[in-house]
């Protein structure tokens, strides 16, 4: 009997640990592959499945409201490259910024 994993749904906040448990999840799945783009050495219809199996653990992992910007990407790798692109570079700077904030008031 295999083991099913739940990770709570990302909705906006704490993309990091969110992104690190994705990845545990696809790979589990075997279709981690289809976040980075499509392999040289594989079929058409390995691919097809391996990138649609990613596409719904991604659509199924994230909140309605993160759901309805990622909703009109095809890939999974479109997906992915978009929530990069929204939520990894607001976090790294809010962490800067929290940073700064922490020195300055050290000071």
């Amino acid at each position: 009997m295999a083991a099913k994993f739940e990770i709570p749904k990302f909705s906006g906040s704490n993309f990091s640990l969110w992104k690190l448990k994705i990845k545990a999840i696809l790979r589990k799945d075997n279709c981690l592959p289809a976040i980075d783009g499509r392999p040289a050495d594989i079929t058409d219809d390995k691919w097809k499945e391996m990138d649609d199996n990613a596409v719904a653990n991604l659509h199924l992992a994230v909140a309605d409201s993160v759901l309805s910007s990622i909703a009109e990407k095809k890939t999974a790798k479109e997906i992915w490259d978009t929530l990069i692109q929204l939520y990894e570079v607001k976090s790294l700077h809010n962490r800067i910024l929290k940073e700064e904030t922490l020195n300055s008031s050290n000071e």
